[in-house]
């Protein structure tokens, strides 16, 4: 066809069409004995099977089928299978991966448990395969965060209480004084860390001196325990002691079953007679007698006679004089009057200042001559038999303890020693208790 020329209208005799085959055997040479390379189309016949073969055929076709049929039944069958497998304890094979039609995850599938002889060999080479998740629901799961583990508390009590331990205490309490107690040694006994809380929590007299068999409260922290005289509020004894008011409100020590600020505020009135708990409120710095004293040589009859000891100093009192001298023979200034409770004494301020002389006003026996370190500085006690005087904040003194003095003897000279602001003298007068006086019932000042 590649030969033959394009048929035209001009064409009057076109060839005719000629088959490829055709074409071809009219082109093939002539065959000879020699030729060993014919090029002759040569059709080769279908082989005829024999019977054996197609018997063959047919048998294997039947076993191929029966296993497909036996594999579909303990597929259908495994799933349902609760007996558990004993392990074997050998490695677990995995089958091959799925093909990219497959939508099953891989199976893992155990090794096979030795043939036992009871059971058809079938039977016990057959592995036991287990149902897996669809691809889908596996796809799920892994996207499902896992749950986190729940954290551990405490349960609590529905009524929550403070467990204190057995030494520790919610009020206030009284305490008698025993011979040979201190205020240090007091404090420390019950757990205060400041002994001027025992100050600040009791009466002037019945703590300055400590005398034994007196009593006192004791608080159950450091602090103010103050008595109420006049109607106030909670925030005007607050800001009397420079704290905050809920300090006083919220304190376990103002809520007992006897007595209670629980809901108060700054407004609510504290009225006369009410005892308050101030904790770690502060007071008044004061000058002191508060230490070892025995009275042993005090009689019922309110007389001071025989062997005396104080802070150490111990005098036989043989008696003496009534004080109703004046302690300051030249000009001077009245200072500060007796307020029974807050201060015991009067302060006088002479006119020639530090140095000027102080004398005894009366008769008697020095029963202490020292340093106090209880405010009062440098400071000269006498016994007078039915009373005491007390001479405080001296620059110096010139007596000793046991020493008898008389009345108008210059014992020392007017200092600011202790808890003093400037030059003057803190006189006092107490009686054979040691429970202090107005000095102006004695001295004409």
């Amino acid at each position: 066809m590649i030969d033959e020329p394009e048929i035209s209208l001009e064409d009057t005799n076109p060839h005719e069409p000629v088959n490829l085959d055709e074409r071809l055997r009219n082109e093939e040479p002539p065959l000879s004995e020699g030729d060993t390379s014919p090029s002759r189309i040569v059709r080769q016949e279908p082989r005829r099977s024999s019977r054996a073969q197609q018997i063959i055929g047919a048998l294997m076709l039947l076993g191929a089928l029966g296993l497909t049929m036996a594999a579909t039944v303990l597929w259908l069958t495994g799933g349902d299978d609760t007996t558990p497998v004993e392990p074997t304890g050998q490695p677990v094979a995995q089958v091959a991966g799925p093909t990219a039609t497959d939508t099953t995850a891989p199976t893992l599938i155990p090794d096979a448990p030795e043939a036992d002889a009871t059971v058809p060999a079938a039977q016990a080479a057959a592995p036991h395969i287990f149902p897996t998740a669809a691809a889908d629901e596996i796809a799920a799961a892994l996207l499902t965060p896992a749950p986190q583990q729940p954290v551990a508390y405490i349960p609590r009590d529905n009524a929550p209480f403070t467990i204190q331990s057995q030494h520790e205490r919610s009020e206030v309490i009284q305490y008698t004084v025993q011979q040979g107690d201190t205020l240090e040694s007091v404090a420390a006994k019950f757990g205060l860390n400041d002994f001027y809380t025992l100050i600040w929590s009791n009466t002037r007299n019945s703590i300055n001196p400590m005398r034994p068999g007196v009593q006192i409260n004791i608080m159950p922290t450091d602090g103010v325990y103050y008595e109420v005289t006049e109607n106030m509020t909670i925030g005007q004894l607050a800001e009397k002691y420079n704290v905050d008011p809920y300090q006083i409100i919220d304190s376990e020590y103002n809520n007992t079953d006897s007595f209670s600020l629980f809901g108060s505020s700054e407004d609510t009135l504290l009225t006369p007679g009410m005892k308050v708990v101030i904790p770690g409120a502060k007071g008044e710095q004061m000058n002191l007698l508060a230490a070892n004293t025995s009275n042993a040589g005090a009689g019922s009859s309110g007389s001071v006679s025989g062997s005396y000891s104080l802070w150490g100093c111990t005098a036989n009192i043989s008696g003496g004089t009534l004080p109703v001298s004046n302690p300051l023979s030249g000009g001077y200034t009245w200072m500060q009057s007796f307020i029974p409770g807050v201060h015991e004494g009067v302060d006088l301020s002479p006119s020639m200042g530090t140095g000027t002389p102080v004398g005894a006003a009366g008769a008697g026996t020095v029963v202490y001559a020292g340093w106090s370190s209880y405010g009062y500085g440098n400071v000269v006690v006498v016994a007078h038999g039915m009373a005491f005087t007390v001479y405080a904040h001296l620059n110096s003194y010139n007596v000793r303890c046991g020493q008898d003095v008389g009345a108008g003897q210059q014992i020392g000279q007017v200092g600011s020693t202790g808890n003093s602001s400037g030059p003057h003298l803190h006189f006092e007068v107490r009686d054979a208790n040691f429970n202090p006086r107005n000095p102006q019932d004695y001295v004409g000042f």
